[in-house]
């Protein structure tokens, strides 16, 4: 795989979790290795697919029903070596239903670790932030 590639399968691994995002828990946990790390922007450690599967889904069914991942503003990939790399994914929020804008309280700072598995890229590590306004 070349590096274009290698970005176009990252790229994809972040908009099944937009497309997941607010209905379908195992679909977002899908885009993790079984072993995954899942801090959440309130500090909660999710420990595996399966937990997070779980607790997305909790939250889709409930507080967070109808709310949408927004685009980052800023976005940046580095290759650590061919099967491992960071994303930093910045100006992101999740949208409340009927809003069109993040507020400026709601911005976070995402940073992923990717790995590459049987040659399919996946999420080892997510940790969410809220930046400071």
């Amino acid at each position: 795989m070349t590096r274009d590639s290698d970005r176009a399968a990252l790229d994809q691994l972040e908009r099944q979790q937009v497309q997941a995002w607010g209905t379908d828990g195992a679909a977002f946990a899908a885009t993790f290795t079984e072993d995954a790390d899942f801090v959440d922007v309130m500090g909660g450690h999710l420990r595996g697919r399966a937990a997070i599967a779980e607790s997305l889904q909790h939250g889709f069914d409930t507080f967070m029903a109808g709310t949408r991942m927004s685009a980052p503003r800023e976005r940046s990939v580095q290759f650590v070596s061919d099967d491992v790399a960071v994303v930093v994914n910045s100006g992101n929020c999740v949208l409340q239903p009927g809003a069109r804008e993040c507020r400026a309280e709601d911005l976070s700072i995402q940073t992923k670790v990717a790995v590459r598995q049987d040659g399919r890229w996946l999420f080892r590590t997510f940790q969410n932030t809220r930046i400071r306004t």
